[in-house]
C-alpha cells in the first residue's frame, strides 16, 4: 500500500507542486523590487539554480496581478534533464492583505505550457530536495501545507498544455505525460487532470488522475475526489472515490478494482508480495486510517477459484504487515499449482520431471510479513488428489513461511500437520511434517475397476525435508520418511492376484468377475535419503499370502528398480512363484517377470501370519 499512496503522490503531489512553486514566486516577488535582473539575482540566491524570468509585468491593487512569460528553473548538475521546472507563462492574482498574517490567498492561478521535470538518482537523491537547494528547501518548508485547511487558497486553478516527467533511477521508474485542469459541471471549478506514460522496471506503466479542483484542496469539510486509472503491463488498477486529506491521502475511502494474468506482478506497483496466481480479478473497499489501510468486502476470483474476506495492511512498523481472513466457497485445487512453480492449464510433460523445476521468487518475502487464514470450505480437485476441504493459517516472519496448522478432509478421512519454508536461507529449507487419519484407500482408485471392490482406512505420517529453490530441488535433496498402515480391510482380489502372479486366480477372477479379499494388515515404510527411496518393511498381508516389495527410487533421474514377490500360506497348484519386476523411469515404468526364474514353478506355501501388531507400533515408535 505504500506505493499505492507513492501513486498518489506522484498524481496529486503534482498538484500540490504547482502550488507550492506559485507559493514560492509570490515570496521571491513580495520581497524584491520586481525588478527582472533582480528578480533572477533573488531567484538564482533562493533556489541555488539558475533561474531566468523572460519578462514581468505587475498590476498593483489590493487584488495584485503577476505577469510572468519564460520563467525557468534549473536542473540539478547530475540531473538528466535541463530545467527542473519551466513555463511559457504565469499568471498570478494574490490578495495582499491576507499576506500580512501570512495567507496566500490566489483568486486565480494560471499556468501555460509549464514543464516540470522531476528525478531521483541511484542513490536516492531527489532534484527537489532541500539538500540540492537549502535555502529553497527552507522557504518550501515554510508555505508546504501540512494539512488540508494550511493549503493556499486559490479559487481558480487553470493549467494549459502542462507537462510532468518523473525518473527514479533506483526503481528504474520513467514516466512523463500531461498535465492540465479539465471543466467539469456548469459553473464549477475545472478539476486537475493527469495523464502519465512511461516504465517501471521495464514494463510500460500508464496512469490517469482526475482530481477536484484546487478551490477543493483547501476545503476541509467537503472530501477530495479521486479517480485513479493506472495499467502496469497486464495489470490494471481502479481507485475511484473520495480522501479526506489529500496531502497524507488520510481517510481515504475508494472503490477498488484490480486485474491481472498473475498476482505475482503487482509487487514493484504496490510492493505487495502477491502469489503467482492464475488470472484474476479483485474488487473491494479501501479505506485509511493513519497507518492502516483495509480493504472490506474483498472479492477475489482467480482462475476457477472464489476468494472472499478482507485484507489489513499495517504501515507502522518495517517489513510493513498484512492481514487476510479469506475464505473459498470452492476452491480449484489446479489454481494453486503456480504456488509450486506448476501452470494450472498444463497438462504434464511426459519428458518433464516430477516435480516443477522453475526457481520461486522468495526474495520478496522479506518484504513484507504476513498473517493469512484461509478457509476452503469444499475443493475441487483431480481423482488424484482426495482432498475435499481444508484450512491454514499462513505466517510469514522476516522471509520465513509457516503454515500451520494445516487441516484438511483427505479422502474421508483428516489430514493435519505443519509446513514451514525458510527463505532467509540459502538455498531456502522446506520441511513437512503431515500426520492422516482414516483415509478411505478406494478414493485413490476413482474410475477404475478397482473401485468398488476396495474398501480399507489408511493410516500414516509423512516427514520430509529439503533444500532448493524449485520444488524439484527440494525433493531431488529430500531426507525423512513415509509411513503408511492399514488395518484390515478388503481390496480387489484381481489386483492382488497380478501383484503377486496367481495367474490363475488372476484368470478366473478376469472371466467370473472380481471379488474382495479380506487385508489382515498392510505395512509401508519409505525411507528418503538426499531424493534417494528405498522400500523398507513394505508388506500387504492377506488370507493367502504375503506380499513384499522391496527396492530403489530416485526422485532426481526417475530411475525405479522395484521387486514384488508374494509368499503363499498354503499350497496352490496355480499359484506360480515368479516375482514381478518394475524397471524404467518412474514416469515410464516396464513391468516384467524375473528372468532369473526361467520357468515359474508351484509354490508349496508355507508363509506365517504377520504379527501387524507389533511391526505397526515399531514403525510408529521409529524402530527399524
Amino acid at each position: 500500500m505504500r506505493r499505492f499512496v507513492k501513486i498518489a503522490a506522484w498524481t496529486a503531489g503534482t498538484l500540490v507542486l504547482l502550488v507550492g512553486l506559485a507559493a514560492g514566486a509570490v515570496y521571491v516577488f513580495a520581497t524584491s523590487d520586481y525588478v527582472r535582473a533582480q528578480v533572477e539575482n533573488h531567484a538564482n540566491a533562493l533556489y541555488g539554480r539558475e533561474t531566468k524570468v523572460g519578462s514581468i509585468a505587475v498590476d498593483w491593487g489590493w487584488v495584485t496581478h503577476i505577469h510572468l512569460v519564460d520563467v525557468q528553473l534549473s536542473n540539478t548538475d547530475w540531473g538528466k534533464a535541463d530545467h527542473m521546472l519551466k513555463a511559457e507563462r504565469v499568471d498570478i492574482d494574490i490578495r495582499l492583505w491576507p499576506l500580512t498574517r501570512g495567507d496566500f490567498e490566489l483568486p486565480r492561478l494560471a499556468l501555460q505550457k509549464p514543464d516540470i521535470a522531476l528525478e531521483r538518482n541511484a542513490e536516492g537523491k531527489s532534484n527537489w530536495s532541500p539538500e540540492e537547494s537549502p535555502v529553497a528547501g527552507n522557504v518550501a518548508q515554510a508555505v508546504q501545507p501540512e494539512r488540508r485547511s494550511e493549503t493556499p487558497l486559490i479559487d481558480q486553478l487553470e493549467i494549459v498544455d502542462g507537462h510532468v516527467s518523473y525518473i527514479d533511477q533506483k526503481r528504474k521508474l520513467d514516466l512523463e505525460g500531461a498535465i492540465q485542469t479539465a471543466q467539469g459541471a456548469v459553473g464549477s471549478n475545472p478539476q486537475a487532470e493527469l495523464t502519465l506514460k512511461g516504465k517501471l522496471e521495464g514494463q510500460l506503466l500508464t496512469l490517469h488522475f482526475v482530481g477536484g479542483s484546487a478551490l477543493m484542496l483547501r476545503d476541509t469539510k467537503i472530501p477530495y475526489p479521486v479517480d485513479l486509472d493506472v495499467v502496469y503491463g497486464n495489470t490494471k488498477l481502479k481507485a475511484q472515490g473520495t480522501v479526506q486529506d489529500p496531502f497524507e491521502f488520510s481517510g481515504a475511502n475508494l472503490k477498488l478494482s484490480l486485474s491481472g494474468q498473475n498476482l505475482a506482478d503487482i509487487f514493484p506497483l504496490l510492493g505487495i508480495p502477491g502469489p503467482p496466481t492464475p488470472p484474476y480479478k479483485i474488487s473491494g473497499q479501501l479505506t485509511r486510517d493513519g497507518d492502516i489501510w483495509k480493504v472490506a468486502d474483498v472479492k477475489l476470483h482467480s482462475g476457477a477459484t472464489d476468494l472472499l474476506g478482507d485484507v489489513t495492511i499495517d504501515q507502522s512498523g518495517k517489513p510493513p504487515h498484512l492481514t487476510a481472513h479469506l475464505v473459498s466457497p470452492d476452491l480449484h485445487f489446479a489454481d494453486l499449482a503456480p504456488l509450486i512453480g506448476a501452470s494450472p492449464d498444463k497438462k504434464p510433460d511426459a519428458k518433464a520431471g516430477l516435480f516443477p523445476d522453475v526457481p520461486l521468487d522468495l526474495a520478496r518475502m522479506k518484504e513484507m510479513d504476513m498473517d493469512v487464514t484461509l478457509d476452503a470450505r469444499k475443493v475441487t480437485a483431480a481423482s488424484f488428489v482426495p482432498v475435499d476441504s481444508f484450512k491454514a493459517r499462513i505466517q510469514i516472519t522476516n522471509g520465513r513461511v509457516a503454515v500451520k496448522p494445516l487441516t484438511a478432509a483427505f479422502g474421508g478421512g483428516t489430514m493435519t500437520g505443519e509446513m514451514t519454508l525458510d527463505g532467509q536461507a540459502n538455498p531456502p529449507k522446506l520441511r513437512t511434517n503431515l500426520q492422516f487419519q482414516k483415509v478411505e484407500l478406494a478414493t485413490f482408485f476413482k474410475g477404475t475397476p478397482f473401485f468398488d471392490t476396495t474398501k480399507a482406512q489408511l493410516q500414516g505420517r509423512i516427514v520430509l525435508a529439503g533444500s532448493g529453490r524449485s520444488l524439484a530441488d527440494v525433493m531431488d535433496t529430500a531426507d525423512g520418511d513415509i509411513v503408511v498402515t492399514m488395518d484390515g480391510g478388503w481390496v480387489s482380489g484381481l489386483m492382488v492376484s497380478l501383484a503377486g502372479l496367481q495367474l490363475g486366480d488372476a484368470l478366473i477372477l478376469y472371466v467370473t468377475g472380481d471379488n474382495t479379499i479380506p487385508i489382515r494388515c498392510a505395512l509401508a515404510h519409505v525411507n528418503l535419503n538426499h531424493g534417494a527411496i528405498t522400500f523398507d518393511k513394505t508388506l500387504l498381508d492377506t488370507k493367502k499370502s504375503v506380499l513384499r516389495i522391496e527396492g530403489q527410487a530416485d526422485l532426481e533421474t526417475q530411475a525405479i528398480d522395484v521387486k514384488i514377490e508374494a509368499d503363499p500360506k498354503e499350497f496352490d497348484l496355480l499359484d506360480l512363484h515368479a516375482p514381478v519386476l518394475i524397471k524404467g523411469t518412474m514416469s515410464n515404468p516396464k513391468i516384467s517377470i524375473d528372468r532369473d526364474i526361467p520357468i515359474p514353478m508351484p509354490e508349496f506355501g508355507g508363509a506365517k501370519d504377520l504379527d501387524c501388531p507389533r511391526l505397526t507400533d515399531e514403525l510408529f515408535g521409529g524402530k527399524s
